[in-house]
This record gives structure tokens, C-alpha cells and sequence, in this order.
């Protein structure tokens, strides 16, 4: 009798644990998190490879260093510097490395039209064409004072990340990519600006797309506004925002 009852507790235990792997199967696949780190394969590497410049005023310059060492046994050249984007400028002190030797990359982040949490990545090329890759983060609290009578975050600096991607997209997941998900979220979560799951108004979404909310951070998106969208991709794109999460 007991031996019967260890078998059948058994099968019960090896029909529970099929079932819930099936079930796990079966969800939904969540969209994998973009990956936090960068393989570096140059002797030039950043240390540490994350630095947070702090809270600042919108509008305010931010200034951040980030120490690169050569950690090779010949000399090392930086070549370039990139930036995620054109609100950053970085510049290195000192472009030919000893072994061994240390030098700083100075950058500064224009603020203007950014609020709470904002990151950027700085990627340097050395002689051999390697790369190395670090992040900097700071906060934007809010500035009464700041002016914005003059400034457009679809001008200037700014036009190659709010603008220029917008050119040629003609699906709704590849406008939002281009031109939302740097404040949205790549899944719409919300980062800088708020989620946007949930919103099935296509109505309401177009509108808001097209004419803003009366802010510098989010201006209106049409063409007649200054924005970079047709009202075909207005439209687009506000439909397929709205059929999500249904």
C-alpha cells in the first residue's frame, strides 16, 4: 500500500512539473533587456566604465570625466571619440597613450529639453581599430528660468536624434524606434517620458503626436509643427500604438 502511494504521489509530481513547463512555455516571450555592457577589445579601457556627473539644472551644461588607462604593452593612439548622441561632446586630454599610462575624456552634455534620469555612452577607437565603451549618467531636476523661446529639439545638435531618423520610416514600430523610444522606451515602458501601454485612444494619440503637449519636451511631431512627421506617419504611427496590449 505504501509502495502504491510513492508511485502515484510520483506520477502526480512528474505531471505537475510537465504542466507547469508547458504553461511556461506558452506565455508570452518578453523583449529581451538591451545589453549593459560593452565587449571591449582595445587596451584602452575605461576605469571605471560608468560615472555619474550628477543632478543639474535643465538647460545647465553638464560636465563629467571619464579616465581611460592603457592597459597594453606598447603605445596606443585614441583615434576617435564618439557619443550616443549630438547633445555630447567628449574630448580626450591626451590622445597617445604609454603603457601603462592614464589620460581623461572630458564631456559635456547639453541638458536643454531632457528631464529626471538621462544616460549616454561615450565609444572610443584606438590605432588598431578596437574599441572600448563607457556610460554616464546624470539628472535633470526641472528650471523655471531656463528659456526655450529659441531652441527646438528638431534644430541644430539635436535634429540627429529627434529629426533625421525619421526620414523613410513607414511602419509604426520603426517611427517609434526612430523617434520615441529614446524618451519612451524601446517597449514603450516609459524612461524620460512617460509609458505609453495602454493607450488605444488612436484618436488622441495623433493629436498629441502631432501638436505636443506645449512643452520642449514633448513638441508637437507633425511638419506643420517643426516636426520631422508627415500626417501619414502621424497617423501610422498613432495606429499602432493604439493596438497594442489589446
Amino acid at each position: 500500500m505504501a509502495l502504491k502511494s510513492t508511485i502515484t504521489g510520483l506520477l502526480l509530481f512528474i505531471v505537475a512539473s510537465l504542466t507547469l513547463s508547458a504553461c511556461k512555455q506558452m506565455q508570452t516571450p518578453k523583449m529581451a533587456p538591451a545589453a549593459d555592457k560593452f565587449a571591449s577589445n582595445s587596451v584602452l579601457v575605461f576605469e571605471p566604465d560608468h560615472v555619474d556627473i550628477g543632478t543639474v539644472k535643465e538647460g545647465e551644461k553638464a560636465v563629467g570625466y571619464l579616465r581611460v588607462r592603457n592597459a597594453g604593452e606598447a603605445m596606443a593612439n585614441i583615434i576617435s571619440v564618439q557619443t550616443s548622441c549630438g547633445c555630447s561632446v567628449a574630448t580626450p586630454e591626451q590622445s597617445l597613450l604609454m603603457p601603462g599610462g592614464f589620460t581623461r575624456i572630458k564631456i559635456v552634455v547639453d541638458t536643454f529639453a531632457k528631464q529626471g534620469k538621462a544616460r549616454k555612452w561615450v565609444l572610443l577607437t584606438d590605432d588598431a581599430g578596437h574599441r572600448s565603451k563607457a556610460w554616464v549618467t546624470l539628472h535633470v531636476k526641472p528650471n523655471p528660468h531656463l528659456d526655450i523661446s529659441t531652441r527646438s529639439i528638431f534644430k541644430g545638435k539635436c535634429a540627429a536624434c529627434h529629426f533625421d531618423p525619421a526620414r523613410g520610416k513607414l511602419k509604426g514600430m520603426d517611427i517609434y524606434q526612430a523617434v520615441c523610444a529614446m524618451c519612451h522606451g524601446t517597449d514603450r515602458e516609459g524612461v524620460s517620458g512617460p509609458s505609453l501601454k495602454y493607450h488605444h485612444d488612436k484618436d488622441r494619440l495623433s493629436h498629441v503626436i502631432a501638436d505636443g503637449v506645449g512643452s520642449q519636451h514633448m513638441p508637437g511631431f507633425a511638419i506643420s509643427r517643426g516636426g520631422p512627421l508627415t500626417d501619414g506617419q502621424v497617423k501610422t504611427l498613432a495606429r499602432w500604438l493604439s493596438l497594442l496590449d489589446k
